[in-house]
């Protein structure tokens, strides 16, 4: 329609350029004022994974030259990562509980099973046992 939206506000694309160009300025003031409230918020620590620190110099680095948002970005990634770790190992292990209950079940009924037939078998012999007398 000839319209866009910049920083909340719709700016006709053909208007008047003041007035788009004030909207461009507001929209600046806002990811200005929206950084600066990124820099005062309390940032978690960053995550360090167990493994090899080979590479957590170039980490160190690389987390000083983002910005307060991609460094919040980061940890939050680093922390939604470390439950999803926890998550699959309580799941592994939960798992391995209900297969080793199912081995121990399935012991359980081929000792029924052997016991079933041992009965099976005196029943026959007795049956046939009191047809021969």
């Amino acid at each position: 329609m000839g319209f866009t939206k910049i920083g909340g506000k719709w700016i006709s694309k053909d208007g008047d350029l003041g007035a788009s160009s004030s909207a461009a300025a507001d929209h600046e003031e806002d990811e200005h004022a929206a950084d600066m409230d990124f820099q005062h918020e309390d940032l978690p620590e960053a995550h360090q994974d167990a493994g090899p620190s080979v590479g957590a110099g170039n980490q160190e680095e690389s987390m000083q030259t983002m910005s307060p948002f991609e460094r919040l970005m980061v940890n939050r990634l680093d922390s939604f990562a470390e439950n999803q770790r926890n998550l699959h190992d309580l799941c592994v292990s939960n798992f391995q509980r209900i297969d080793n209950r199912f081995d121990r079940m399935d012991a359980r009924f081929m000792t029924l099973d052997e016991q079933i037939e041992v009965v099976q078998n005196q029943i026959f012999d007795l049956q046939y046992a009191d047809d021969d007398e």
